[in-house]
C-alpha cells in the first residue's frame, strides 16, 4: 500500500571512472548495492563466473589510517572540549556541505598538524599521569615510616650494631618482642606505626648477633623494608607531594590549552567525515565484479528514481556506460529491500511498524491501517485536555524553533498527532490536569461501564478489521478458498456467537453462522495434515483458538484502565495541593502542581505509548501481518558531524 516499488539495475562503467561515479551515487543516497561477489550470486551464472572480483585498492590502507587517526584524536579531545548539546545543538543544527565542499575544506586544512599536536599533548599527559602514579605508590610505601626520625641511608653505616626495618603482622608483634627481649639482651625494638593488620617496626642488635636476629625475625613473618632512598621518609613524602602538585599544575596547563581546541576539533571532525566517506566508497567495491577495464555494478533503486539515477551516471561518466533496469521477478521478492513511503499523519507512524518488523516486499504496509487505531487508543489512555495541549505546544515549538533533521522532525510530528488525539479525548472525557470540565460527554469516574463497552467495542472493530485485511490479501493473491477457510469461517463464528444471546430470528441466524463457521474451522484448519484423523484433530485444536479471541478482547480493557488511572492520579494530586495549609497553597502549590503533573503526564504518555503499541503488535498484527522484510539501506554518506547534501 505504501511500499515503494523497486527496480533492479545493472550498470557497466569504466574502472577508471568508478571513484567519480561512486561519489555521485553516494551523495544521492538512492541505491542499495547487491553483493555480486556472494557465491550464491556467482554460482550458475556464466557471465558472473567469467568476471573477477573487484577489491580494495592500495590507497585504502592510507584512508583507513587517516580515519583511525582522526577518530583517536577526537576520542581524546572529548574529555577537554565541551560538546554543544541539548536544545542549543538542536537549535543550531549541523553544518551542511556537499562532498565537493567538504573535500575542499579538508584538503586546505592542517588536520595532520592538529593531529600531531593533539597526540603530543596526549603523550605528555600520559607521561605526567604515570609519574604521578609512581609518586603516589612511593608515598603509600613511605607513609608508615614518616615518624621514623632517621635518614634511611644511614641504617647500614653503623660500626657495632645492625638495624632491621620491616613489617610484621600485628598479632605476632608481642610474641616477637618478648622473644627478642629474652634472647638478645643488647637489642632495641620500636614500633614506628600500626595499621589494622600490620605493624611497622625498627629493630637493632649487636653485629655479632645479626644472623640469629634475622632468623628470629623470619620465624615471626618479618618482611624487611627495602628502599633506594637515603633521606628521611617524612622528607621524601613531602618532596613527592610537592612534585605531585607540580605535575597537577602541568596537567592543568595542558588541559587549559586543550579546552581551547574547539576549532582544531572541528578540523578533525571534518577530516574524519571526509575520509570515512571515502572509505565507504572504497569498501563498496567489495560488492562489484570487473574485467580489466570495466566494473559491473548491480543494485536496487526506487522505481521513481530511475531517471534520477541515470542522470547522476551521465553527469559522472558522460555516455560511456551501460544501464539496464529490470522489474522485480517473483523469485527475487524475498531479496528486495523494503522502503516505506506514507503521506500525511501515517508517515509519522512508520517507526511503529519498523519497531515490530518491516513488511515483506509483496506484503501490505500496515502503517496507514494502524495509524487511526493508534491515535484513538493513545488518546483514550491519556485522555487529558491539559496534557494534550502541553504536548502539542512542546511538539510545535520543537518543529518551529529547532533545526531538526528528517528523523527528528518525524518524531516531533508523531507526538504532535498524539497530542491532538489526547486533547480531543480529554475534551470528550471532560478532564484537564485532573479537573472536571463542564462540557465532557463521558465522565470516567462515573461512566465506567460505558468506557468498558467502548474499549471492548474498539477491540471488536480492530480485530474484525484485521481479519478483513487478511481476507483482502488472500483474495488479491487469488486464494479464494483460503480466504473462506482461514477468515470467513472465523468471521461467521465470531459474529454468530454473540447473536445467540438474542431472541427470535437473530438467535437462529447466529446459531447457523456459529455452526457453519465451527464446521469449516474443524474441516479446513488441519488440511495440511496427511491423515483424516490428524486433520480433524488439528481442526478441533484450531477451534479452541476462540479462547484467544476472548483474551484479545479482554486486552482492550486496558484502554479504560489506563485512562481512569491517569485521571485519578491527576485528581488526587490536585486534592493534595488543596490540603496545603494557608499560604503554602500560594507559595508551594504552583511548584508542586507543575512538578507532580509533569511526572504524571510523562508516566501517562509512556504507559500509553507502550500499551497502545502492544495492542497493535499482539492483538491486531496477529490477524493479518507477518513482516520479515529487509530494510532498504542505500549507499549513502556518513553524517556524524555535518549534514552532507547532494552535489549539484
Amino acid at each position: 500500500m505504501a511500499i515503494v516499488k523497486m527496480n533492479k539495475f545493472t550498470l557497466l562503467a569504466f574502472e577508471s571512472e568508478k571513484e567519480k561515479l561512486l561519489k555521485k551515487i553516494q551523495s544521492s543516497s538512492e541505491v542499495e548495492f547487491i553483493n555480486l561477489q556472494d557465491e550464491e550470486k556467482v554460482e550458475g551464472n556464466e557471465v558472473f563466473e567469467s568476471l573477477s572480483k573487484d577489491d580494495l585498492d592500495a590507497e585504502t590502507t592510507l584512508i583507513e589510517e587517516n580515519v583511525s587517526k582522526t577518530r583517536s584524536a577526537l576520542d581524546f579531545l572529548k574529555e577537554f572540549v565541551a560538546e554543544v548539546g541539548g536544545l542549543k545543538a538542536l537549535k543550531a543544527g549541523k553544518e551542511s556541505l556537499t562532498l565537493d565542499e567538504l573535500e575542499v575544506k579538508v584538503e586546505n586544512s592542517n588536520w595532520e598538524v592538529v593531529y600531531s599536536e593533539v597526540k603530543k599533548m596526549e603523550r605528555e599527559l600520559a607521561t605526567l599521569e604515570n609519574e604521578k602514579t609512581k609518586l603516589l605508590g612511593e608515598i603509600e610505601i613511605l607513609e608508615p615510616w614518616q615518624s621514623f626520625d632517621a635518614p634511611l641511608g644511614e641504617l647500614n653505616n653503623f660500626e657495632k650494631v645492625v638495624a632491621f626495618l620491616g613489617v610484621i603482622s600485628s598479632q605476632n608483634l608481642e610474641n616477637m618482642k618478648n622473644e627478642i627481649e629474652s634472647e638478645f639482651k643488647e637489642s632495641y625494638i620500636e614500633v614506628i606505626s600500626n595499621t589494622d593488620q600490620d605493624s611497622y617496626v625498627f629493630v637493632m642488635t649487636m653485629k655479632e648477633n645479626a644472623e640469629e636476629m634475622d632468623e628470629v625475625l623470619k620465624n615471626f613473618g618479618f618482611s624487611a623494608f627495602q628502599t633506594k632512598y637515603k633521606e628521611k621518609a617524612s622528607v621524601l613524602v613531602e618532596e613527592f607531594k610537592l612534585k605531585i602538585k607540580e605535575i597537577e599544575a602541568q596537567k592543568a596547563d595542558l588541559r587549559g590549552v586543550l579546552s581551547n581546541y574547539r576549532e582544531e576539533k572541528r578540523t578533525l571532525e571534518l577530516a574524519y567525515e571526509y575520509y570515512s566517506n571515502i572509505l565507504l566508497r572504497k569498501e563498496a567495491s567489495e560488492n562489484f565484479l570487473k574485467t580489466d577495464r570495466v566494473v559491473v555494478i548491480q543494485g536496487w533503486v526506487p522505481k521513481n528514481d530511475n531517471s534520477s539515477l541515470e542522470g547522476i551516471i551521465q553527469s559522472s561518466v558522460g555516455d560511456m556506460y551501460y544501464l539496464e533496469f529490470e522489474e522485480v521477478k517473483e523469485e527475487e521478492v524475498a531479496e528486495v529491500p523494503v522502503k516505506l513511503h506514507n503521506k500525511g499523519p501515517a508517515a509519522a507512524f512508520d517507526s511503529i511498524t519498523e519497531m515490530y518488523s518491516l513488511p515483506r516486499y509483496d506484503e501490505i504496509d500496515p502503517t496507514p491501517l494502524l495509524t487511526p487505531f493508534y491515535l484513538v487508543f493513545f488518546g483514550m489512555m491519556v485522555a487529558d485536555l491539559g496534557y494534550g495541549l502541553v504536548l502539542f505546544a512542546g511538539s510545535l515549538l520543537a518543529m518551529k524553533l529547532l533545526n531538526l533533521d528528517e528523523a527528528q522532525e518525524k518524531f516531533a510530528k508523531f507526538f504532535m498527532y498524539l497530542s491532538i488525539a489526547t486533547t480531543v479525548a480529554g475534551a470528550v472525557f471532560g478532564t484537564a490536569f485532573g479537573f472536571e470540565l463542564p462540557f465532557g460527554l463521558i465522565n470516567p469516574s462515573r461512566d465506567t461501564n460505558l468506557l468498558l463497552i467502548l474499549s471492548v467495542g474498539f477491540g471488536v472493530v480492530q480485530i474484525f478489521f484485521g481479519l478483513f485485511i487478511k481476507a483482502y490479501m488472500l483474495i488479491r493473491d487469488k486464494q479464494y478458498l483460503y480466504a473462506l477457510f482461514d477468515v470467513g469461517s472465523w468471521i461467521m463464528l465470531l459474529i454468530g456467537l454473540p447473536m445467540l444471546f438474542f431472541d427470535g430470528p437473530i438467535s437462529l441466524v447466529g446459531k447457523v453462522l456459529a455452526i457453519v463457521g465451527s464446521i469449516l474451522i474443524i474441516l479446513t484448519q488441519g488440511r495440511d495434515e496427511e491423515t483424516k484423523g490428524a486433520q480433524i484433530g488439528q481442526g478441533l485444536y484450531a477451534l479452541y483458538g476462540i479462547t484467544g479471541y476472548v483474551g484479545d478482547l479482554v486486552s482492550y480493557t486496558r484502554l479504560m484502565a489506563l485512562g481512569i488511572a491517569g485521571g485519578s492520579i491527576a485528581a488526587a494530586l490536585n486534592l493534595i495541593i488543596g490540603m496545603f495549609p494557608g499560604i503554602a497553597v500560594i507559595i508551594v502549590g504552583p511548584l508542586f502542581f507543575i512538578a507532580a503533573h509533569t511526572f504524571n503526564m510523562l508516566l501517562s504518555l509512556l504507559g500509553a505509548y507502550v500499551h497502545t503499541a502492544r495492542l497493535q503488535y499482539v492483538e491486531y498484527f496477529s490477524k493479518f501481518y507477518e513482516g520479515g522484510g529487509k530494510a532498504f539501506t542505500p549507499f549513502r554518506t556518513i553524517n556524524k558531524f555535518i549534514t552532507i547534501k547532494r552535489n549539484k
